[in-house]
């Protein structure tokens, strides 16, 4: 890593706390029942900009995408939560899943301002663009899962048509990712370790959010008449919230409880 001065480094930094402001901003207007005229004009939407901003110069800084170690992990984990919801909670009745998602996209944000955030040499088996790819599209899939279980939540309270589809395609868009992110995933392991696949709890567990959001999504084309009686949107909703649960036990629980290749 290239030292490039403390006013950099500073900076960076700057931008990282400002962005949990906004984010921090966003969730109290949402608790408080204040919805911004538009989602650009939001705390959330700054929020997201300055946050690019920390991410880009962290890159520029170490050298390597800022995906690696816990604090990492979380910040960017934080930004694909605001990204999802900037996607699927523009306006309209969707604009209600802010309330929930606007919580899940500060919390993240708030465990990282409370870990180490010095910047650490890539190990030689991480500095590959297939270790960025890999880890970017699964937690850009971390983020429309969380999206779905705002959604989710907001369509069960009462949520409208609208809610219904966005939640839909919050599952749709989360399981491409969270796809595209394995085989990224196992072109990395192979460079890495010789082998596409490598039996580590995480990889596990991945497996099992796969499938979880590969049956969710493909249930959704099947009629209620064609022998799924009872599969109905509330249930279907009740899935796709539930799913961030699974979704949280690999991220989090398998990294900090079982030691393998992904551990933090």
């Amino acid at each position: 890593m290239e030292a490039h001065g403390p006013p950099l480094e500073g900076a960076h930094l700057i931008l990282f706390w400002l962005a949990l402001a906004a984010y921090g901003a966003e969730a109290g207007f949402r608790l408080a029942g204040v919805a911004p005229a538009s989602i650009r004009k939001s705390p959330v939407f700054a929020g997201v900009l300055l946050h690019t901003g920390f991410l880009a110069l962290r890159w520029f800084l170490s050298g390597h995408a800022p995906m690696a170690g816990l604090f990492e992990s979380l910040t960017v984990f934080s930004f694909c939560c605001a990204v999802a919801g900037l996607v699927l909670c523009r306006a309209g009745e969707t604009d209600a899943g802010w309330g929930p998602l606007s919580i899940l996209v500060l919390l993240p944000q708030a465990g990282a301002a409370l870990i180490d955030k010095r910047m650490t040499p890539l190990y030689p088996a991480l500095d590959t663009p297939w270790f960025a790819s890999h880890v970017g599209l699964s937690f850009l899939g971390y983020g429309f899962f969380a999206a779905g279980l705002a959604l989710g939540i907001v369509y069960l309270r009462g949520g409208e048509e609208a809610v219904y589809r966005a939640a839909g395609r919050s599952a749709l868009y989360g399981f491409s990712a969270f796809s595209a992110g394995m085989v990224c995933g196992g072109i990395w392991a192979y460079y890495a370790w010789g082998s596409y696949w490598i039996w580590t709890p995480k990889e596990i567990w991945s497996v099992i959010v796969w499938i979880y959001f590969a049956t969710l999504t493909h249930l959704k084309f099947i009629p209620a008449e064609a022998g799924w009686p009872g599969w109905t949107k509330r249930l279907e909703m009740g899935a796709t919230a539930a799913g961030y649960g699974v979704v949280l036990l690999t991220f989090l629980g398998v990294s900090l409880l079982l030691r393998s290749s992904h551990s933090f």
